[in-house]
């Protein structure tokens, strides 16, 4: 219960309502290159996100997949689609083995149609999840590339001083795709990082400056 409290579209409801919300829900368990639905499918249900990964994409039509979003434990999956009762705009797919809380949309949507107050903090999370979409947009398009993976790396960290050794959450062409770049552009971003301080192996990365590499993807040094 504890990470649903968290979760933004659910952040200040009270235990009362939050049981009456989640009354008719079911904890899943899918493994990784889980299909939750595809675009165009009925949006009869969203997902709170427990443990793992999900990306959000959408195919085009020139056969390549643009990644929308990569989600975390607390997040939600495809709650603006349910409000809007339509299709699903884009497809969901297990990135590393998840946990998720499923929610049919039927009695979650009678629930806030009774409540009004109760659908007003939902608008006002929604609309704090819509900053954040921006925000990521505007980084993408004001940094360079090794700055939004320096960033995306310090996100991933603890720590704000001295050193750190964080684990990438997903495969690099995911990280790739999730900062707007190609898998061989993210290969040259992190060469260029080692200045800074960052190391990888694999999957592993050490970030030995935390603080060059913060004032760097801040704008410090346009490299």
């Amino acid at each position: 219960m504890e990470i649903v409290r968290r979760a933004p579209l659910f952040c200040g409801l009270s235990d009362a309502v939050l049981e009456r919300l989640l009354q008719n829900t079911r904890v899943v368990t899918e493994s990784r290159g889980k299909l939750l639905f595809v675009r165009g499918d009925a949006a009869d249900r969203i997902y709170l996100l427990l443990d793992g990964w999900v990306k959000l994409y959408r195919d085009t039509s020139e056969g390549a997949q643009t990644v929308l979003a990569v989600l975390k434990p607390g997040d939600t999956v495809a709650e603006a689609a349910m409000f809007l009762e339509r299709s699903y705009p884009a497809g969901a797919e297990v990135v590393d083995d998840a946990r998720l809380l499923e929610i049919p949309s039927k009695p979650f949507l009678a629930i806030l149609r009774r409540d009004s107050e109760v659908a007003l903090k939902m608008l006002g999370a929604l609309s704090m999840r819509l900053r954040g979409l921006v925000l990521h947009i505007e980084q993408l398009q004001a940094r360079s590339t090794p700055q939004r993976l320096g960033g995306f790396l310090l996100s991933l960290s603890e720590s704000t001083e001295g050193s750190s050794i964080v684990r990438l959450p997903y495969d690099k062409s995911l990280v790739a795709a999730r900062l707007g770049m190609k898998p061989e552009s993210l290969s040259r971003a992190l060469a260029k990082l080692r200045k800074y301080g960052v190391e990888t192996k694999g999957n592993v990365v050490t970030l030995n400056n935390i603080r060059s590499l913060h004032e760097y993807c801040r704008g410090g040094d346009t490299d």
